[in-house]
């Protein structure tokens, strides 16, 4: 339908400069959106009664005009402001040969009945206010649309927006998946008191998306995030499951799902430093070098994504060779921490290798949470507000959500 609007308006420029013809035109843009959405809803409203759309659409026999001069408003929240609309409104006839009233203007628009606040406003204010912090918002806003919007109006679109967003497992992707944590900030609970807990699922194509989130405490939460994805994963035959080594997201797997586990071979090394220093081995030494040295070798993995399966499993024998003398030499030289953290790792270091996800074992949910501490590490939270500034986040970046 095309449909040809005519903007009246009138403008002041007290000063000839760019700031002030700037000021008035953001001035304008509220009184000009509000006529076009008038003209747009009374062409569209008697185009449909004319052609039927608008009977079948209400599933009735007859509509008829009660007022179309919009004697009665409304106002609905944009993101130029809020904005007042004529109640255009009409009478349909059921099957019983009954008249009712009804007001059309927010059917036509598509937006829910009694809301100020439509979902599309809702959803622009909850994506800005999770790509950054909600003050910064509010001036954004403001310089862009001239409207001051406050705060607690995007603090409530991010909660209402991000409550409604739902993860699922995607059964036409890949059975890799990988599991991580991150601190989230919540007060009267420590520096990160609680944490956000991410599954990703890799997929076929490249890169990852996310399959669910949930926060809780440290070491708990992760049944109840795999709790509604069970029946999916169980529908792979088996999945594997990268993780840092947390066994606690092995246990929230269930047992009803078949698991073969795979470490992150870019979280060895970086353990490996933190366990060196519980340790007291000195940064930078020799035998510090030395450590480092080995297992970097023994996780750098990337050349068998380009060999035979006889020669993969030659390298893996080498490795684990490698690795069993790395392990008693810490033993030997009273490395307590490390020889542990090394012998723990030892029998899921190239589980999922060996069953054919060759060399993609370095975490990519990492970048999940730098992209959520981009976030969340201004401010601080409530473990739901950050679950939902979290959750739009998370959908926006990975899997395609937008407003």
């Amino acid at each position: 339908m095309k449909i040809n609007i005519v903007i009246n308006t009138k403008i002041v420029i007290k000063r000839p400069n760019l700031k002030h013809i700037t000021y008035v035109v953001l001035n304008m843009l509220k009184n000009i959106f509000q006529q076009v959405v008038v003209e747009v809803v009374i062409n569209f409203a008697k185009e449909h009664m004319k052609n039927g759309k608008l009977a079948e659409r209400l599933k009735c026999k007859k509509v008829r005009w009660k007022t179309s001069k919009g004697n009665r408003t409304t106002k609905i929240r944009t993101i130029f402001g809020y904005i007042t609309i004529p109640q255009f409104q009409i009478e349909w006839l059921d099957n019983n040969g009954v008249w009712h009233k009804m007001y059309i203007v927010r059917m036509i628009l598509g937006i829910e009945k009694w809301k100020r606040i439509p979902e599309y406003t809702k959803r622009v204010f909850a994506m800005i206010g999770a790509l950054a912090p909600y003050r910064a918002v509010m001036k954004i806003l403001e310089i862009m649309s001239g409207i001051k919007v406050p705060i607690m109006d995007i603090w409530r679109s991010v909660q209402s927006v991000g409550k409604n967003i739902k993860f699922d497992v995607d059964e036409n992707e890949s059975n890799v998946f990988e599991g991580d944590g991150t601190g989230i900030p919540v007060p009267e609970a420590g520096k990160r008191g609680e944490e956000l807990k991410v599954l990703a699922q890799r997929k076929k194509r490249g890169g990852i998306r996310l399959a669910g989130i949930n926060i809780g405490k440290y070491k708990k939460g992760w049944d109840k995030l795999f709790k509604p994805l069970r029946d999916k994963l169980k529908s792979f035959g088996e999945i594997v499951l990268i993780t840092d080594g947390d066994t606690n997201i092995f246990k929230g797997v269930g047992k009803k799902v078949r698991v073969i586990l795979q470490r992150c071979l870019w979280h060895i090394p970086h353990e490996t430093k933190y366990t060196l220093w519980q340790d007291k081995v000195k940064r930078k030494s020799a035998i510090w070098k030395y450590i480092l040295a080995r297992i970097i070798l023994i996780c750098n993995v990337k050349r068998l994504y380009y060999e035979e399966d006889d020669v993969i499993d030659k390298i893996i024998d080498e490795k684990m060779e490698m690795l069993n003398k790395l392990i008693n030499s810490c033993k030997n030289m009273g490395y307590t921490n490390t020889y542990t953290f090394l012998l723990n790792s030892k029998n899921d270091i190239f589980g999922g290798i060996q069953r054919g996800i060759k060399g993609g074992t370095t975490s990519l949910v990492e970048r999940v949470m730098r992209t959520i501490n981009n976030r969340i590490n201004v401010g601080t939270w409530s473990p739901q507000g950050s679950l939902n500034v979290c959750k739009i986040r998370g959908a926006y970046y990975y899997n395609d959500w937008s407003i």
